[in-house]
């Protein structure tokens, strides 16, 4: 099987080669291909390029790309750029002032030849109609596997002017420190955190994966399965990040609402397992009772439950009071959910408050010392 690569290496090689040749990132629906392009975004070293949204292939015409104009005086036409890349006369390579541009294809494998065609100079000569893009401009571009059936196919001139890579799922580890930073559900986190088969990948149950030879269906019924014609919806990073939306937004619903919707977002397998962890966190202490009585709370004596709490720490405090005082009260926890905790906020950018608390830094100069982690 191929070299496959996490987010962080792909992310790495289009900052370094980007702007010299086009990277494809093949990889699993809803894997987060096209958050590439955000990152980009949010980097410094990118703060005076113009980052171009997703295009989205299939939305994509003729003239969505390039429009023939004329200059009836010297008698000749020539194509215009779409506003939508941002290039224009006044930016453009050679026009000094100009900004560079960052644009990523989403679906490029996936439109009719002819918008492939058309976007070709892009990718080869970064180029588009009759201008260039501003030196330093960098263009990528996201896909699906060919294997997931979803119409994916470049003709071989094509991938030949390409840099292909494949892009994994992240792990669990890496989607709940995520998580964590970007206000995902605590039982979300705490659901992804027990089943780390979620961010399996079907083709890990293909010849030369970890799990060649088992039976994906009765092994991981939670994710996309492109043999099982009956599979209406199933578990993604991105339909992970839909349902913690569907979840802040759950006051006031009765459970069935409730689980029709997650279902329609996780599928029905998921669904099951996800909503004991709801109803575990529902019944959790107030987390202000937890910052006024941090020695006295009572914590819950279920693991599932401690496990929802301690995610939901990490997310909902907000002020370095907050953080001592929740620190105290994880002391009284199971010693493996105060190892989980300890490690989540330390590799998170929620970790301002808690690194000037001493109870937390006392933590975790003692689970590093006997846990090692």
């Amino acid at each position: 099987m191929a070299t496959i690569l996490n987010f962080a290496q792909v992310y790495n090689a289009i900052k370094a080669v980007g702007h010299k040749r086009t990277i494809l990132v093949e990889g699993d629906a809803g894997s987060g291909k096209t958050s590439l392009l955000y990152a980009l975004q949010r980097d410094p070293a990118f703060a005076n390029y113009h980052v171009i949204p997703p295009v989205d292939c299939m939305q994509l015409s003729d003239g969505s790309i390039a429009m023939m104009d004329l200059d009836r005086e010297r008698g000749v036409s020539f194509e215009l750029p779409n506003a939508r890349f941002g290039v224009s006369k006044q930016n453009q390579k050679g026009v000094k002032g100009s900004k560079p541009i960052i644009v990523g294809f989403d679906e490029i494998a996936k439109p009719r030849q002819f918008v492939k065609d058309m976007l070709a100079p892009v990718i080869l000569e970064r180029r588009i109609g009759s201008m260039y893009l501003p030196t330093g401009s960098i263009v990528c571009g996201f896909t699906n596997l060919s294997l997931e059936g979803l119409g994916d196919s470049l003709q071989a001139h094509m991938r030949d002017r390409l840099l292909v890579v494949r892009m994994r799922k992240p792990t669990a580890d890496e989607w709940v420190l995520w998580a964590a930073d970007n206000n995902i559900d605590a039982a979300i986190m705490a659901a992804a955190k027990q089943y780390p088969n979620i961010f399996e990948s079907f083709t890990d149950y293909l010849a030369g994966g970890k799990a060649a030879g088992k039976d994906l269906k009765r092994e991981n019924p939670y994710i996309f399965n492109p043999k099982d014609g009956m599979q209406d919806k199933w578990v993604t990073p991105r339909s992970l990040e839909a349902a913690s939306d569907v979840l802040h937004a759950s006051q006031g619903f009765d459970e069935a609402t409730l689980t029709a919707l997650l279902e329609g977002t996780l599928g029905r397998a998921f669904t099951g397992k996800l909503m004991s962890y709801i109803r575990f966190g529902s019944e959790l202490p107030a987390f202000s009772r937890v910052c006024d009585e941090p020695d006295t709370c009572p914590p819950p004596k279920n693991p599932t439950a401690q496990l929802v709490q301690v995610f939901q720490f990490v997310t909902l405090v907000q002020n370095v009071d907050q953080a001592e005082a929740v620190s105290v009260y994880v002391t009284r926890l199971r010693e493996e959910m105060q190892s989980l905790f300890v490690n989540t906020v330390a590799n998170s950018k929620r970790n301002a408050n808690f690194l000037q608390a001493a109870t937390f830094t006392a933590l975790l100069a003692k689970v590093r010392q006997y846990f090692g982690n």
